[in-house]
C-alpha cells in the first residue's frame, strides 16, 4: 500500500498552462486525507517551487534541483545538498563556453541566502533597460558575474543550465557524459525573440531525485517499495524505475512510459488524478 506519494511538477502537477487544476488539486487533497505523505521532486529551484507547495498544503520537505538540494520548509534550511566540485564543474564550464553556450550556475539557498544565478562576465549582456539576456524565469535572481576563470570555484553550485539548438547542446552533453557527467534535456521553448532553444540541465554525478527520495523515505521509517512516483520527463526516470510503483504522465517521452510501471492520461487531461485514483486511493476505499 503507497504510504509516500512523489510528484513532479512540470508536465506533471501542472497542466499545459502551467496550473494546478482544480481536480489535480482535489485528487492530491484527498490522498492526504487519507494518510497518505505527499511531496514534490522538481527540477526548480526553492523560489519557483514555494507557490506550488503553498497552493497545496504539502508539509514535507521538498526535493529540488533534481535531487541535489533537499529543503525544509518548517525549518527554512537544506537537509541535504549535493555540490559541484571545482574539479566536476570546470570541464562544464570549458566545453561550453567553447561550444559557444556560456553556462547559467545555480546556486542553491541557505538558512540566509536565496537562491542565485552565476554567469561568467562579459557573457548574457544587459540592456538599457536593465534587463540581462537570460531566459525570462532568471530575471529577477540575484546575479553574480564572476571572470571565467574563477567561474569554476562558485561555490553551492547545484545546478549548470546550457543554452543552444538542440544538436549542439546535445553535443556538448555527449562529450561530458564521456567524464561521468550526465545531462538532462527539455526544450524547445523561446525568450526574447530567440529562435527555438534546448538546455542541458548539469548536477554533481550522484545526485538524482531517486537517491533524494530515498533519503526522505527513510527520514519517514519507510523504503522505496513504499513510494508512488509520478513524472513525465527523463529526469523522472530513474526515480520511476526505483519506486514501488513508477507511473508515467501520457505526455511522458516513450522511453520513459516504457520503464514505467503505470501510465496515466497526460497533463491535459488532468493524468495525476488520475494516477491517485489507480495507485492511492482505490485500495483504501
Amino acid at each position: 500500500m503507497a504510504r509516500l506519494l512523489v510528484l513532479d511538477i512540470d508536465g506533471t502537477i501542472l497542466d499545459p498552462s502551467d496550473i494546478v487544476t482544480p481536480i489535480v488539486r482535489q485528487a492530491i487533497s484527498d490522498a492526504l486525507e487519507h494518510g497518505v505523505e505527499v511531496a514534490l521532486a522538481t527540477g526548480r529551484r526553492l523560489r519557483t517551487t514555494l507557490p506550488i507547495v503553498e497552493e497545496l498544503g504539502i508539509r514535507l520537505p521538498l526535493v529540488l534541483y533534481n535531487g541535489s538540494l533537499i529543503w525544509s520548509t518548517a525549518d527554512r534550511k537544506p537537509l541535504y545538498r549535493e555540490a559541484f566540485s571545482p574539479e566536476m564543474l570546470a570541464p562544464i564550464i570549458e566545453r561550453s563556453i567553447a561550444a559557444g553556450m556560456p553556462p547559467v550556475l545555480l546556486q542553491g539557498p541557505s538558512e540566509t541566502t536565496v537562491d542565485r544565478v552565476v554567469i561568467a562576465a562579459g557573457t548574457f549582456q544587459t540592456d538599457a533597460n536593465g534587463r540581462h539576456d537570460l531566459p525570462s524565469w532568471y530575471q529577477d535572481d540575484d546575479l553574480e558575474r564572476l571572470p571565467i576563470d574563477r567561474l569554476h570555484l562558485a561555490p553551492d553550485v547545484l545546478k549548470v543550465n546550457i543554452f543552444g539548438s538542440e544538436a549542439e547542446v546535445r553535443a556538448v552533453s555527449g562529450d561530458l557524459s564521456e567524464l561521468g557527467i550526465a545531462a538532462f534535456h527539455a526544450g524547445p521553448f523561446s525568450w526574447r525573440g530567440r529562435p527555438p532553444q534546448w538546455t542541458g540541465i548539469f548536477h554533481m554525478p550522484g545526485a538524482s531525485k531517486a537517491q533524494a527520495v530515498a533519503r526522505l523515505a527513510a527520514d519517514l521509517g519507510i523504503t522505496m517499495d513504499d513510494v508512488v512516483a509520478v513524472g513525465d520527463g527523463d529526469n523522472d526516470l530513474e526515480l520511476i524505475e526505483a519506486a514501488g510503483v513508477g507511473v508515467a504522465m501520457g505526455n511522458a517521452p516513450a522511453f520513459v512510459r516504457e520503464r514505467a510501471d503505470i501510465v496515466v492520461r497526460g497533463h491535459d487531461e488532468d493524468g495525476v488524478a488520475e494516477a491517485i485514483e489507480l495507485v492511492v486511493l482505490s485500495s483504501r476505499r
